[in-house]
C-alpha cells in the first residue's frame, strides 16, 4: 500500500471541488446511504445533487456538474441540526445544517432535501456522526483519559485483552513511571500504578513502527 493510501484524510479534512477520483471510497470506507435530490443550499443554491453518507465523511456531488462537490470528514464536524428550510427548487422543506472546523477555519453547510414530507431522512446522518464520535478510542491516540477503573481496562465493544503485563516503565529521558501494560485486539494501553489517570491508549491504526531497544 502506498503512502498516499496509508494517509487517511477522508474523515479529517474538508475539501471542495476535488477530482471525482478523490470521492471514491478508500479501503475500509463503506457507503451507508445515498440520498438523491439534495441541494447544497448555501454553496450552490438551485443545484440539485446526491448526498453520500459513509462511515468516514459526507460527500455531496452535483448532478449536472460532478466536479462541483464537497467532502466533509466527520472529525471536522462541530454540530449538526435539522430544521425547516426554504429552497428555490421546492419551497419549504427540511434542511440539514452542518457546522465544521478545519485548519482553524469554520465552515457552515446547509443541505436541503428537495422532496417534501420526509422530515426524518437526515436523522441517519446525525446517527452515523454520533457513532463516529463515540468510537474514537478505536482510532485515535488518547492521553489521560477515563480508560481504566480500579486498575482494570474498561473494554470497548468487541475488544478482548490478549495480555496484561505488570511492572512496565514509561520512560522519558532519565525518569519514568512504573505501571501496567494491556495488549488487546484494538490497542495498547498503559497506566501508572500510582495514578491511573496518568495513562495512554494507542490504537494499532496509529502505529507506524515498533522498535525494541535497551533502556538506561
Amino acid at each position: 500500500m502506498s503512502g498516499i493510501e496509508l494517509y487517511v484524510w477522508q474523515d479529517r479534512e474538508v475539501r471542495f471541488d476535488v477530482p471525482v477520483s478523490a470521492l471514491d471510497l478508500r479501503p475500509g470506507e463503506q457507503l451507508i446511504d445515498s440520498i438523491p435530490n439534495v441541494e447544497d443550499t448555501k454553496g450552490n443554491n438551485g443545484d440539485s445533487g446526491s448526498l453520500l453518507v459513509t462511515n468516514l465523511r459526507l460527500i455531496w456531488i452535483s448532478t449536472k456538474y460532478p466536479k462541483t462537490n464537497l467532502s466533509i470528514g466527520y472529525n471536522c464536524i462541530v454540530n449538526t441540526s435539522v430544521k425547516l428550510g426554504n429552497t428555490k427548487l421546492k419551497g419549504n422543506t427540511q434542511e440539514l445544517k452542518v457546522i465544521t472546523k478545519y485548519n482553524s477555519t469554520r465552515f457552515e453547510f446547509i443541505f436541503t432535501y428537495t422532496v417534501t414530507n420526509n422530515a426524518n431522512l437526515f436523522t441517519i446522518i446525525q446517527g452515523v456522526h454520533r457513532a463516529y464520535e463515540t468510537s474514537k478510542l478505536y482510532r485515535d491516540l488518547k492521553l489521560r483519559g477515563a480508560i481504566t477503573r480500579n486498575k482494570e481496562l474498561i473494554l470497548l465493544p468487541q475488544e478482548q485483552i490478549y495480555n496484561k503485563v505488570n511492572g512496565v516503565w514509561n520512560l522519558s529521558s532519565d525518569q519514568g513511571s512504573l505501571g501496567t501494560f494491556f495488549l488487546t485486539n484494538v490497542r495498547l494501553v498503559w497506566h501508572a500504578n500510582l495514578a491511573e489517570n496518568f495513562n495512554v491508549s494507542i490504537p494499532f491504526l496509529q502505529m507506524k513502527s515498533i522498535r525494541v531497544r535497551d533502556s538506561k
